[in-house]
């Protein structure tokens, strides 16, 4: 469970879907930062990819992404990340799911 203030790196897609659904219910505080840069975006819609303009225009800043990753990732500052969630299945039938 994302717990309310907590500091979320967010990738588009499903991701974003979960970080934003705990924000808009039981962790209002929390703050998402995305890898173009944006830190305490509070998008009204899902982003479509990571320069939506509505990462920017609800953001609390936007800063240079090299920053993001070496301030923000390298530093600790991240409390918890989700970049990408994927289900494979396999078609070959000797394969166990």
């Amino acid at each position: 469970m994302i717990r309310n203030g907590a500091t979320l790196f967010v990738g588009i897609g499903l991701p974003s879907a979960a970080a934003n659904l705990a924000r808009q219910t039981h962790a209002p505080e929390t703050v998402l930062i995305y890898e173009s840069g944006t830190i305490g975006s509070k998008p009204t819609a899902l982003p479509l990819s990571i320069g939506d303009g509505e990462l920017a225009e609800t953001a609390d800043a936007v800063i240079p992404i090299p920053e993001i990753f070496a301030y923000w990732l390298q530093g600790g500052r991240i409390d918890l990340g989700f970049l990408g969630a994927r289900r494979s299945i396999s078609t070959r039938t000797s394969t166990p799911l």
